[in-house]
């Protein structure tokens, strides 16, 4: 018999996650011993400031979504907790019912300016996970800017030349023929001479080629990381503010590795005038010869994006699973990681 195709895969999942919350399931499994010694660490990166969800919905939710999010947390009875102590309750076996973690990765502007706001509503901690270059840097991250640039041309057609360094046409209309296009020229951006002022230039230039607005993107900071005072505003205001490498990069050398992770550190607790010992994989890169370079640098927690789970008290602190909450996935699904169904489900592999 072959593969179940992935839609109907889906079909039979959501149907038997919404029969068991319709008969007291979810509620059930939330409530439970087996779930009390569990812990769901939820994570986000950005909160989108104009059209941003629309362009990638698996880096940007809505202000909108996130506070539907929120509401499902607070009208179902979950207890939202830091990560250090909920990761310290966890390993001793002390964590409330239903118990669940915010995290935030890469230190976006749109944290600080829609993020933290709704946190603050809704009494909520998190932790931000923030790469410290372009924190430092307040420039839009070229990749990011670069792809988003194509995707708003996304109805054009390209003629040879059209865009620095193309030599042939593109149809933008064809995702593949776009990601290509992209690639090259973020190979072409990287290699530039003259630093970020050349990059924020050549940006520019490929910007206004297509038709669009550079000044209000660079205006409105969709795609800059917070800045200093920010990040120091929010530490003032109580959010974690935790390790993520400086360029958002894992080399396998280890003595880059470590230099990485102690320059973001550095710069970090400079911020802050707080400890930052939490880790975060950066695109969910994790390999075994890290962990050893982690806890010589006294890393206490490490979160990953490349499997879903629960966070359990005999698991490596420094391999802790997260649920990844993007715009494409239902209510539905996320109350059933809320519980613990999802998970369960998911081990299954129904």
């Amino acid at each position: 018999m072959g593969e179940i195709p992935l839609k109907a895969a889906r079909h039979v999942r959501n149907a038997a996650l919404a029969g068991l919350r319709l008969v007291g399931g979810f509620g059930r499994i939330a409530e439970s011993v087996w779930r009390r010694r569990r812990l769901l660490i939820l994570c986000y990166h950005g909160v989108s400031l104009q059209d941003e969800h629309e362009w990638n919905g698996d880096l940007f939710v809505t202000p909108a979504f996130l506070r539907r999010r929120f509401e499902i947390l607070r009208d179902r009875g979950y207890t939202v907790l830091p990560l250090g102590g909920a990761v310290r309750s966890l390993r001793g076996g002390t964590l409330p019912p239903r118990s669940v973690v915010l995290t935030f990765d890469d230190g976006f502007y749109d944290f600080f300016a829609a993020a933290a706001p709704l946190l603050e509503e809704f009494g909520y901690p998190a932790t931000n996970y923030v790469s410290s270059y372009y924190c430092i840097h307040q420039h839009p991250i070229p990749m990011v800017t670069l792809s988003y640039l194509l995707w708003r041309a996304r109805l054009r057609v390209l003629a040879p030349g059209a865009l620095p360094g193309q030599d042939g046409p593109v149809d933008l209309r064809d995702l593949q023929q776009r990601d290509r296009l992209a690639a090259k020229l973020s190979n072409q951006v990287q290699v530039l001479s003259g630093g970020q002022q050349a990059r924020q230039a050549w940006l520019g230039e490929v910007a206004a080629r297509l038709g669009i607005d550079w000044d209000n993107i660079v205006r409105s900071r969709l795609f800059h990381l917070m800045n200093t005072a920010e990040v120091v505003d929010i530490a003032r205001r109580g959010f974690d503010v935790q390790l993520h490498t400086h360029r958002h990069r894992t080399p396998r050398d280890k003595a880059t590795f470590c230099s990485e992770v102690l320059e973001n550190r550095r710069i970090l607790q400079e911020m802050t005038g707080r400890p930052a010992t939490h880790f975060c994989y950066p695109s969910g890169d994790v390999d075994p010869v890290f962990l050893p370079w982690l806890r010589e640098l006294e890393v206490e927690t490490a979160t990953t994006t490349n499997v879903a789970g629960l966070a359990k008290a005999e698991g490596d602190p420094l391999l802790l699973p997260r649920y990844v909450d993007t715009m494409s996935k239902s209510e539905l699904l996320f109350e059933s990681w809320l519980s613990g169904a999802g998970a369960i489900l998911s081990r299954r592999g129904a």
